[in-house]
């Protein structure tokens, strides 16, 4: 008699399995790609948030505005003195200013409708001595938007602002007036007056700044955060699929019965 196997009761090959390894590169991909994620996301995000701010923060011009408290004084002007400092002899520009290419506008009104105001921008020294025998009021700190003073005594009498010669920048008139400055380094000064230079000046005070920097820093942060973030997630999926081992199909004899 001759004995038959049933199909059931023959070996079968069971599906291949394909095992990945993982090598000591594959790890250190891993390591690597975790240890610059956080960075790369990072610089995406300050990035994001430099641009967003841009976005929100400045006006149609570009500028990011602060508006200081009315400022005030008894006497003929009221003045900032030294604004900021380069070197010891303040004729240098400083390669901050030069890096940032910072732009300051100033718009100022006077306190009253009618009142005929003026804004200038000079040298520190030349303002000092415009100022030195008159009484005014020198702005030495901001407290939040609020101006405080250090009252300098002197004459209430003083040469009109528009007969000096010495104002880098000026603006003058009724209204609202509008400075615009290109920062240079060195000692500068700020003073608002009336334009005819009578004593007890009032006026509203907006400061502008812009600077040409931000936008190139905001997309340079973008495109290096993306391409280290890219990089990371890309090193960190190698890592993790390892490589294909050989193939290992396994037999699996089914028992007689």
């Amino acid at each position: 008699m001759t004995n038959t196997l049933d199909s059931s009761q023959c070996p079968t090959e069971a599906p291949v399995e394909i095992r990945r390894r993982h090598s000591a590169g594959h790890i250190v991909a891993i390591v690597i790609g975790c240890l610059t994620l956080l960075p790369g996301l990072g610089l995406l995000t300050g990035g994001g948030a430099i641009a967003f701010a841009q976005a929100v923060a400045t006006d149609s011009d570009g500028y990011f505005n602060f508006t200081i408290d009315r400022v005030e004084s008894n006497g003929v002007a009221v003045a900032t003195t030294d604004l900021w400092l380069d070197d010891v002899e303040g004729d240098a520009a400083p390669w901050v200013l030069d890096w940032i290419d910072l732009d300051l506008r100033l718009r100022v009104e006077g306190a009253a409708s009618t009142d005929d105001v003026f804004v200038g921008i000079a040298r520190t020294a030349d303002v000092e001595s415009y100022l030195a025998d008159a009484a005014y009021s020198r702005v030495i700190e901001l407290d939040e938007h609020t101006p405080r003073y250090r009252p300098i005594d002197g004459t209430l009498s003083i040469a009109p602002p528009l007969d000096q010669d010495f104002w880098t920048a000026s603006a003058s008139g009724t209204g609202e007036q509008e400075l615009e400055w290109d920062a240079r380094g060195g000692r500068w000064s700020v003073v608002v007056m009336n334009v005819d230079g009578s004593p007890v000046v009032a006026a509203d005070v907006q400061v502008g700044a812009r600077s040409g920097i931000v936008t190139p820093i905001a997309i340079t942060l973008l495109v290096f955060g993306g391409i280290g973030t890219g990089i990371s997630i890309m090193l960190i999926i190698i890592g993790a699929r390892g490589r294909r081992g050989p193939a290992e199909p396994t037999t699996i004899k089914n028992p007689l019965p």
